[in-house]
């Protein structure tokens, strides 16, 4: 049931600090807090917390971190709200994978493609309503509170604060609908075309690149299993006619405009072209916290200093005082040698996910985590985890993509699915 909460704060957080209690948007941006700490005494007093060697390390890591930002200025406020942002929020992974199994997984997974109708119609009215618009606030209520899109519009966040909510959120839609098409019956078929219907709409309607991105990678690891299972190639005939269909007469639409101006802009901007502006960066993304590691303190600027939170509780203004870079800020707040071992923890998890996954649906033809993993693992490893929503976004889809390897009873798997996975 926590875990429930969980999801469905995640879902309208963004809703309560844009609409029903702006006034009170600081205090809801840690809404979930409260939240993962209830799991914890939970998991806890049923004694499935997991004691495992990542949570020894993360709490080890916590520590240090601690006692190396009491050498800073760092402010006591700023130093709470980066370890809560480091640390608080990670051991949930694991004890989502102790206490759901693939079942829950299915059954959340059904709740991400009903609820991703009303949101895609939610950010097609954001798209259309003017930046100033009361339903194109930011947190807080600010008007003009959004990213600038392209062609007048702003990027519509739908019900999270801002576009990053949608960008994780449909990328998790989309490794459902693509496990709901290569496992028969899994999901009941209208919640599947909604779903499918929903993740090629956002894209152009989002005028985000990087949910294009996410849906092409998950996309990408369905193309792997279906090379390996030929079988179900079938399957996908339908969405891709569907696709293909709603571009052909979408094409002229002031959506799919809007996303291809903002598509050359960005590819243009300073003569960088596609490769500088995609590849480099995301390339740079890795080699920067190497570059400057020997410039940056022993032990950090403090934890939280880099975050954008941390910053407007030091100078009153939403702003990167360290970097953007979220690799970057882990070196810069952390230090070197904490920074990178913080960085390696990420990287171990997200090297997990995608391991485990390939190897259930490589050795039992179950496709679900691979799917979760290809949905998930790059917010594991770059996300910007002082957001909140991405943070909790990557926790949630961990968390997901470990229970899903999960087996539940015999009875309980005939009953949800109707059938076994292939394999």
């Amino acid at each position: 049931m926590v875990i429930w909460i969980y999801f469905w704060l995640l879902l309208c957080e963004g809703v309560l600090r844009k609409w029903v209690w702006p006034s009170q948007s600081d205090l809801l941006f840690v809404i979930r807090d409260p939240v993962a700490i209830l799991a914890y005494v939970l998991a806890l007093r049923a004694g499935v917390f997991p004691i495992r060697p990542a949570v020894i390390v993360l709490g080890v890591m916590m520590l240090l971190s601690v006692l190396f930002t009491l050498t800073t200025d760092t402010p006591p406020l700023v130093l709470l709200f980066g370890l809560r942002t480091d640390f608080l929020h990670l051991p949930l992974v694991f004890v989502i994978a102790a206490v759901m199994d693939r079942n829950d997984v299915t059954r959340m997974g059904r709740w991400f493609m009903i609820a991703s109708i009303p949101i895609v119609i939610l950010m097609v009215r954001q798209f259309d309503a003017d930046p100033g618009d009361p339903i194109n606030v930011g947190a807080g209520g600010f008007s003009g509170g959004q990213l600038r899109g392209a062609m007048g519009k702003i990027r519509p966040p739908g019900p999270f604060s801002f576009i990053t909510g949608p960008v994780s959120y449909f990328s998790i839609v989309a490794a459902y609908v693509c496990h709901g098409w290569s496992e028969a019956r899994s999901y009941p078929r209208l919640w599947l075309w909604l779903g499918t219907c929903a993740v090629i709409a956002v894209v152009p309607v989002s005028i985000s690149r990087s949910l294009l991105l996410g849906v092409l990678i998950v996309i990408a690891f369905a193309g792997v299993v279906t090379l390996r299972n030929p079988r179900t190639v079938p399957r996908f005939i339908g969405p891709v006619v569907v696709a293909g269909s709603f571009l052909a007469f979408a094409a002229d639409t002031v959506y799919v405009q809007a996303f291809l101006t903002r598509w050359d802009e960005a590819s243009s901007a300073g003569n960088a072209g596609f490769y500088n502006n995609s590849v480099a960066r995301l390339i740079g993304t890795f080699t920067q916290p190497f570059m400057i590691a020997s410039d940056t303190p022993l032990l950090g600027h403090g934890v939280g200093m880099g975050t954008v939170a941390g910053s407007r509780l030091m100078t009153g203004k939403f702003m990167f005082v360290l970097s953007e870079s979220e690799l970057m800020r882990n070196i810069l707040e952390l230090g070197p040698v904490l920074g990178f071992a913080f960085i390696a923890w990420r990287a171990w998890l997200a090297i997990t996910l995608v391991a485990r996954g390939w190897r259930a649906a490589r050795e039992e033809g179950d496709v679900l985590p691979w799917m979760l993993a290809g949905a998930t693992f790059l917010n594991v490893l770059t996300g910007q985890w002082g957001q909140a929503t991405q943070l909790g976004f990557a926790v949630l889809g961990a968390g997901l993509t470990l229970a899903a390897l999960n087996r539940p009873a015999a009875d309980d798997w005939s009953e949800e699915t109707d059938t076994a996975p292939e394999g």
